[in-house]
């Protein structure tokens, strides 16, 4: 799929070049925090693993609905997914290579059928969404095999997940290639338009979204979720 950011595409090797002229800020420190360069590798002693998920969290999950030419229904959640835009609703989400051998059944399927649906995960459905993240064949539909309830969208193609309470239905406005991993394995960010959303009728309590009553889980570092906690209103100022 052609990337509607190539026609803007910043030559970022272009202007690192005009700003080599620009020093470093540097300042004297004494150095008691740990400090590395990814190029060098992800788990610098004493880290065995790569730290990045449990830094950056925690992450909403985006439960993935989408649908192939030949009529392949697939639904799996990403943690590398956020709303990036109000007006017009946006949304992203990164289904990036397992390997370096294949793309994720997800991406093949928007590359395809350039539509999706957003499921939102409460933590009633944390389990059910933890067993469609199982590697199932192409051709399995992960409705069936996790036992839930496919239901039509009402604008786009792929179904949505009924038992969820509520839904965004997307058309895919753009994809995004990210550099290829140390291990070669492809990555990419898909954003797509908000064009439908689906809210459970409890949800809505003095014409707002009750966060309590949706119950949102959220990804953290390995495998680690968090339940929303303490919710602190902050006025700005």
């Amino acid at each position: 799929m052609q990337s509607k950011s190539d026609e803007n595409k910043i030559d970022v090797s272009t202007r690192i070049r005009y700003c080599d002229h620009i020093p470093i800020h540097s300042t004297d420190y004494t150095e008691e925090s740990m400090f590395f360069e990814p190029s060098n590798g992800m788990r610098p002693s004493p880290l065995q693993h790569n730290p990045l998920n449990a830094l950056v969290c925690p992450r909403p999950i985006g439960w993935i609905s989408s649908i192939g030419v030949g009529g392949a229904v697939n639904l799996a959640p990403f943690s590398y997914f956020n709303a990036v835009s109000a007006d017009p609703p946006c949304v992203m989400f990164a289904p990036n290579a397992a390997s370096s051998e294949g793309e994720k059944d997800t991406y093949r399927n928007v590359v395809e059928i350039p539509e999706f649906v957003v499921n939102l995960v409460s933590v009633q459905l944390a389990q059910k969404m933890n067993q469609t993240s199982t590697s199932f064949g192409y051709d399995i539909n992960e409705f069936e095999a996790c036992g839930l309830t496919p239901i039509s969208s009402k604008l786009i193609r792929p179904p949505r997940v009924e038992e969820s309470k509520a839904a965004l239905e997307c058309t895919v406005y753009d994809v995004v290639h990210l550099p290829i991993g140390t291990d070669g394995r492809k990555s990419h960010v898909v954003v797509g338009e908000v064009v439908g959303i689906h809210i459970d009728d409890e949800l809505i309590v003095a014409g707002r979204i009750d966060e309590r009553r949706l119950n949102s889980i959220a990804r953290l570092g390995y495998f680690n979720y968090a339940t929303l906690g303490a919710i602190l209103e902050i006025p700005r100022p």
